[in-house]
């Protein structure tokens, strides 16, 4: 496999238009021959352009996380510059081989900046709540109205945000919806940290990175599996949501949590078990809504 790894110039302390003009040119930048380019965090919006260059010349272009080149650099020492990091993501690229190619979606980079807008306007409406309720019987009207215009404005931002989110979703996965406790918000955080569903090869697969499966840890006879804090967390987030909606609305899922807790397992033991249960509904889920028609790839 022939691999190109981006090495910026020392001198130039970030991605400009004097680098993307280098690499323009067909004398020392990306020529038409194809390549196979491994890029660090590619779904950084500051190498958006080198993206855009990369694809308008056909080249392959593959998304390698930090926590992979992470272990390189912990086993060949503490030295960190641009140099190693460029080696360390060409190797990683080489020992997977099975990575899927980069596929840049512009519907899923609305979704994840609308789902983490709202989020942070989220934690901010409640932070004002609860400075609104712990004012004292002494504070002055003014002060009192103008917290509530803040809080009034912030809750009419997060209406407008999640009816785009909910225009979204319909585009891209409107199956989602269908499934018990999940709403537009939970099912526009699914989509914006999930990718395209194809690239988990199994839903065991996929239930790991939700965090959702356990980790064996064992050594010689004693085997056990333990809590993988592991995972995107966010997907994570959205499981225990819906666990414990259901917990509250369907009463197959009391039943199942009440047979685990017959068969020894702590209340907690019970809810990571539904999770997982649920992480393979919502692999199959999105399976199935290739049938119809193929999910946008996303990146």
């Amino acid at each position: 496999m022939d691999i190109e790894a981006l090495v910026p110039d020392p001198t130039i302390e970030t991605l400009d238009v004097g680098v993307l003009h280098r690499l323009s040119r067909p004398d020392k930048g990306v020529r038409d021959e194809p390549h196979c380019w491994a890029i660090e965090g590619a779904g950084n919006r500051y190498v958006a352009p080198l993206l855009a260059l990369l694809f308008a010349r056909n080249q392959s272009v593959y998304h390698i996380h930090p926590s992979l080149t992470s272990q390189y650099r912990a086993r060949r020492g503490k030295k960190k510059n641009d140099l190693v990091d460029a080696e360390n993501v060409a190797r990683v690229l080489l020992a997977n081989p099975e990575l899927p190619p980069y596929q840049p979606s512009a519907q899923r980079t609305q979704l994840q900046e609308l789902s983490r807008t709202r989020d942070k306007l989220a934690q901010q409406r409640k932070a004002n709540q609860m400075m609104l309720e712990a004012l004292p019987t002494t504070t002055s009207a003014s002060l009192r109205t103008a917290c509530r215009a803040v809080l009034t404005s912030l809750e009419a931002a997060l209406k407008e945000l999640e009816q785009n989110m909910a225009t979204l979703v319909a585009q891209v996965a409107p199956t989602l919806l269908t499934l018990q406790g999940i709403g537009v918000v939970l099912a526009g955080t699914v989509l914006a940290e999930m990718g395209d569903i194809k690239r988990f090869e199994d839903v065991h697969h996929f239930a790991s990175y939700c965090g959702a499966a356990p980790v064996e840890r064992g050594s010689g006879k004693n085997t056990r599996w333990c809590v993988n804090v592991g995972g995107n967390r966010q997907l994570n987030r959205v499981l225990h949501l819906m666990a414990l909606t259901r917990l509250r609305c369907d009463e197959r899922t009391k039943t199942f949590v009440a047979r685990k807790e017959q068969e020894g397992k702590t209340k907690r033991a019970a809810l990571r078990a539904l999770k997982t249960h649920l992480a393979r509904e919502l692999y199959r889920t999105l399976q199935a809504s290739h049938v119809g028609g193929p999910i946008p790839a996303l990146s």
